[in-house]
């Protein structure tokens, strides 16, 4: 994973920090990976800073990095696909992510968007871990996408079908 670079309050460039997290959410222990950078402790009544002990700091892009990562992980417990289950079928059959995207019926670069962001519904998420469970089920919805010509279909198709037998 690529290390940011960041600013302290005394303008010294630092690490982006990454750290595995354990958070339970209704129910559910999650994982996800958050991240932040570290700097000088501050008393938040004060505003004095203790320049002897060093915390977890974000930036607004950190929170937001930390807030999609947590939403993924909570779609992947509730039996969504994860962003690699989806880049290792599309692997092993050969298939894009804009033709996946078209043959599930989503908008070209819907299945990209997820691999790189994460999974951005949970009806999504899991309607698209249903088809790569089930070869049956993406094999029914190749046959009715009528955005591929036959000779695609069947291409992909065979594809699919030679792991089934």
């Amino acid at each position: 994973m690529e290390t940011n670079k960041l600013l302290t309050r005394e303008n010294h460039l630092t690490d982006e920090l990454h750290v595995i997290t354990y958070k339970m959410h209704k129910g559910l222990k999650l994982e996800y990976t958050e991240v932040f950078y570290l700097d000088y402790d501050v008393d938040e009544y004060t505003g004095l800073i203790n320049r002897n002990k060093t915390s977890k700091h974000y930036t607004k892009s950190q929170v937001d990095r930390n807030i999609k990562a947590l939403k993924n992980a909570y779609h992947i417990a509730k039996g969504a696909a994860s962003p690699s289950e989806i880049i290792n079928f599309r692997d092993k059959y050969q298939i894009s992510a804009s033709m996946l995207s078209i043959i599930l019926g989503f908008s070209k670069n819907t299945i990209s968007n997820i691999e790189n962001e994460g999974v951005t519904s949970l009806p999504t998420g899991r309607l698209i871990k249903m088809c790569l469970d089930n070869k049956a089920i993406i094999f029914k919805y190749i046959q009715l996408c009528d955005d591929l010509d036959s000779r695609k279909k069947e291409e992909i198709s065979r594809r699919l079908m030679e792991e089934i037998k």
